[in-house]
């Protein structure tokens, strides 16, 4: 029985081994090249395996993109209870959150800027993978915005799912202006400190 197990765990170390070589491996193609750019085939060249083993894994581009950005949340949510948690005000919990999702996805800026152009130019196409993805990133946020509403730093009569898609709306147009801009990103800096106060202020509650 023991055998088994351990030969049933190197098999799925494997595997999840293989998994991540693809994904990294499209990633830097991608943020090199653009993502209409690599082929699968050329995916599975750069990452010295075959067609059919990324076909085993992935049918196309886009689920290798959800993949990686799922893996990317799943970092997050690990952070969401601090954030949570975290001594208030709204507005510099608000800060810190976003700035925290800048500083994860600072190593991959060429990929975020390629994934941010495939979602303003390929909204349509890429709906039920977007969709995927929120299933992901909506119910931890849900239960992070009625946790301050809670603690009396969200508004008490606010709706909840309205506020989440509200600040989702202002990290989508940081995250933007983020990727654009590029490193110092001084202006982003500016227009993170000016765009957060302006929704703390709309949605918070009492002061802490």
């Amino acid at each position: 029985m023991t055998m088994v197990t351990q030969a049933g765990s190197l098999r799925e170390r494997k595997k999840s081994a293989t998994r991540r070589r693809i994904v990294d491996t499209a990633i830097r193609l991608f943020s090199e090249r653009g993502f209409e750019g690599p082929t699968i085939d050329e995916i599975a060249a750069a990452a010295e395996i075959g067609k059919g083993t990324v076909y085993n894994y992935f049918s196309t581009k886009e689920e290798i993109l959800v993949e990686f950005m799922v893996g990317l949340q799943e970092r997050v949510q690990r952070r969401l209870a601090r954030f949570a948690e975290a001594p208030g005000p709204l507005e510099r919990i608000l800060r810190e959150y976003i700035l925290y999702h800048f500083r994860l996805n600072r190593p991959y800026l060429g990929f975020t800027r390629v994934l941010l152009a495939q979602l303003i130019l390929r909204g349509p196409q890429l709906q039920e993978h977007v969709l995927r993805m929120q299933t992901y990133i909506d119910p931890p946020l849900r239960e992070m915005f009625g946790r301050w509403q809670q603690r009396g730093l969200v508004a008490r009569g606010a709706e909840v799912e309205r506020l989440v898609e509200e600040f989702k709306g202002l990290h989508f147009g940081l995250s933007c202006l983020w990727a654009m801009e590029g490193p110092p990103f001084r202006g982003v800096m500016q227009a993170v400190r000016a765009q957060v106060a302006m929704f703390a202020r709309a949605k918070g509650g009492k002061k802490p």
